[in-house]
């Protein structure tokens, strides 16, 4: 299944990360608000200028929609609540 936003959207896939104590627990949902959560940008629309396919950036992640895409959760949020692109990382 292929999905082409429409209009100023972006299809994103968040980029898993683990925090791992010096024990080597995976300790799952231990982020900080400092540590936002980065994606990949999938596929954008039309009407979207600021970021390309393939760029990682930040997002108001309260504002995206969750989109399923085969077997892979995925979400689908308008270009303006791109926060950042994260570069030279």
């Amino acid at each position: 299944m292929e999905i082409r936003p429409m209009n100023d959207r972006v299809l994103v896939a968040e980029n898993k990360t683990e925090t791992v104590s010096e024990s080597g627990i995976i300790l799952e949902g231990a982020n900080s608000v400092r540590e936002s959560k980065r994606a990949t940008v999938l596929a954008i629309g039309p009407e979207v200028t600021a970021v390309k396919v393939g760029d990682v950036v930040l997002l108001d992640w309260a504002k995206a929609s969750p989109v399923k895409v085969g077997d892979a959760q995925r979400a689908m949020i308008k270009e303006e609540f791109v926060i950042a692109i994260v570069e030279n990382d």
